[in-house]
């Protein structure tokens, strides 16, 4: 009993120490809530500043500023040797001392994060943003969140002034420690690039960037990036980001308290208390530091892999950054030059690095066999009217034929580097993993994308407008250009509209994509906040513009058909570089002729809706700006086009390409 009130004593005193930090916490979570109450009206659009959850950006912003302030303020004492002895000269023991200072720090910031997250979330409820049965969970699980991120950072900060000796290396090690692993990640992932030029995504390099490195854990765990708050917030979401900060905000715990047991208390020259620190740091500098630089020459060899600039990388980039090495820890410049075992061991430890991605590279290189294949999602990026890559490889599964057809082809025309167009593919191998990779095909090799594009697995995977099954709760909106118009339909003419789009659809064949521009486009506009969706109409849609026609839209109407009173035509030219490129404007010309104009308008085709211009040969390099009056003949209205690549036996077009 008298051992807990002496050490309740030494808690009391930390605090009685800390009160600058009690009230700099408390005045920066007050004004949160002071700022937000002043507030009238939400602003336009998401500001995630207001969420009551985990999401709020500035209580998120506030956790990492206190988890550093705290863990820096912490033991400070240990930087100065009188101040250190002194410290430990107390009749308490280092777990007691370690005890103290660790739960202070957790009741300053839990304390003032609690009752200022509820008082804000009571500003919310009573100004009408949330409601209180619907978003209590949320405001409970975002204060156990920041609460876990907040030890995160301290927990972090603190192993690094454990482990320096200076506030300087301490500093040098946060950052380290903060941003090291991410950029570890990003390393590996250029060097599987380098050895593996069909390499594009991994599923398991993605999870550790989301767990590894401090800033994208917190940032998955709170949910900064999603747009979601409230009622709509669910754990099970987030639950194993969550569960993993728990667990390394435990083990960051037990080796700070190891550590600090065995922290020698006299100062060293090192600017590391631990010799196996200052090899840590060396290595894993080096190795980061070479391979970058490996990645970055290969820039010079213009996407193909040469292994002169692996060679020259290793053989001048290790003495390098072995020198400076040695001058940040010795503090000593004459120190360049020294070490040469380690020069040594370096130079081996990037070989074998090295040489350990070129031999997983080749085994992750190879092609699976179909029988090891139970599913797949093929892209082709020049399909630019479909969804994002991104989204397509996620959404879509290609089983059974359509699977058979797709590997066929695959296997048959894609090639690693040289090609004409870009394919990416996931493999849904039988053993549960997933491979991602990109390929490269000929020109030729479209012909043979016709049996996979027909497929309704594709369509479907591809195409989003494919996927949707009601439009119950959507209005539909009809454009082709140069006019818009919000469609009057119930709910079983909008049904009726969805069913013959998606039949015409259906029937559309991949060498409809690449002959012939979409006339219009139809916008599902959500009443719901389900999310818009867009879908383009082709020529060959007939049950759709028969439907257009009943509800008197000219649906086939094209840009000759208006009133053109003139046409700008900007001609560009693009300037290759090493780097990047450019374009500048190489000349500008205006025409008003009206049989000029009547003539070139025939080949002309409204920008928006020329996404697959590489697939179709549509002209890159000018730009059309067509003024046009409307069905009433009486506004003039601008638009941008583009013409086709080869000028189809124009006349017109000819000599202006001439020019």
């Amino acid at each position: 009993m008298r051992a807990v009130k002496r050490f309740m004593g030494l808690l009391r005193e930390n605090l009685k120490s800390k009160l600058w930090m009690i009230v700099a916490v408390w005045y920066v979570f007050g004004m949160f809530c002071l700022l937000f109450s002043t507030k009238m009206t939400i602003p336009t659009g998401e500001v995630r500043s207001l969420y009551v959850g985990a999401g709020n950006t500035s209580f998120f912003t506030g956790m990492l500023f206190f988890g550093i302030l705290m863990g820096a303020g912490s033991f400070r004492c240990l930087y100065s040797q009188q101040k250190a002895d002194l410290m430990l000269s107390l009749p308490f023991s280092r777990k007691q001392l370690f005890a103290a200072e660790y739960i202070s720090n957790m009741v300053i910031f839990a304390s003032s994060l609690i009752v200022c997250r509820f008082l804000f979330f009571r500003i919310s409820v009573s100004m009408g943003y949330s409601r209180y049965e619907d978003s209590l969970f949320s405001v409970w699980a975002g204060c156990i969140i920041l609460f876990l991120g907040f030890l995160l950072v301290m927990n972090l900060t603190i192993l690094a002034s454990f482990l320096a000796q200076n506030w300087g290396y301490t500093v040098f090690l946060l950052v380290l420690f903060f941003f090291g692993p991410a950029a570890g990640m990003a390393v590996t992932e250029k060097m599987f690039r380098l050895f593996i030029p069909s390499f594009y995504y991994s599923e398991t390099l993605e999870r550790l960037k989301g767990c590894l490195s401090p800033l994208p854990l917190l940032e998955n765990a709170a949910g900064i990036r999603d747009f979601v708050d409230g009622a709509a917030w669910r754990i099970d979401e987030y639950l194993f980001h969550i569960l993993f900060l728990a667990f390394l905000t435990i083990i960051l715990l037990a080796v700070n308290f190891f550590i600090f047991q065995i922290r020698p208390v006299e100062r060293k020259r090192n600017m590391f208390t631990f010799k196996p620190v200052c090899l840590l740091v060396r290595y894993g500098c080096m190795l980061l530091a070479v391979l970058w630089l490996i990645c970055a020459l290969q820039v010079f060899s213009f996407g193909l892999f040469k292994t002169v600039f692996i060679v020259t990388g290793i053989l001048f980039g290790v003495p390098l950054v072995h020198g400076l090495l040695n001058i940040l820890i010795s503090f000593d410049a004459r120190k360049f030059i020294s070490a040469r075992w380690h020069l040594l061991a370096e130079v081996l430890a990037v070989i074998f690095v090295v040489a350990v991605f070129a031999v997983s590279g080749k085994r992750e290189s190879g092609f699976p066999s179909e029988k090891q294949v139970d599913a797949m999602a093929v892209v082709l990026t020049a399909l630019q009217s479909g969804d994002d890559s991104s989204q397509v490889l996620l959404n879509m599964k290609l089983t059974g034929e359509e699977m058979e057809k797709a590997y066929e082809w695959v296997s048959a025309n894609c090639m690693e580097e040289d090609g004409d167009f870009e394919v990416l593919v996931r493999f849904d191998l039988k053993n549960g993993r997933e491979k991602y990779c990109k390929y490269q095909i000929s020109w030729p090799a479209l012909y043979g994308f016709e049996e996979i594009f027909s497929g309704r697995e594709f369509k479907e995977g591809c195409y989003e407008e494919m996927r949707l099954d009601s439009l119950k709760y959507y209005e539909v909106r009809w454009t082709n250009g140069m006019e818009s118009y919000t469609l009057d339909l119930n709910e079983e003419e909008r049904q009726q509209l969805l069913k013959a789009y998606q039949e015409d659809f259906d029937d559309l064949t991949f060498s409809d994509i690449r002959t012939h521009t979409p006339t219009g486009r139809f916008d599902f506009v959500s009443i719901k906040n389900q999310g818009d969706v867009s879908g383009y109409i082709y020529p060959e849609f007939i049950k759709v513009q028969k439907l257009l026609e009943e509800y008197g839209i000219a649906g086939s109407r094209s840009i000759s058909a208006y009133k053109i009173t003139k046409i700008v035509v900007d001609k560009y030219m693009l300037t290759q570089g090493l780097l990047y490129h450019w374009n500048s404007l190489e000349w500008e010309k205006t025409f008003t002729d009206e049989e000029y104009i009547k003539e070139l308008s025939k080949v002309l085709y409204f920008e928006d809706f020329c996404e697959d211009y590489l697939l179709n040969e549509k002209n890159p390099d000018m730009e059309f700006a067509v003024y046009y009056r409307d069905s009433q003949g009486k506004t003039v209205n601008r638009v941008k086009c583009r013409a086709l690549a080869d000028p189809a036996g124009n006349e017109a077009l000819k000599s202006l390409l001439k020019l």
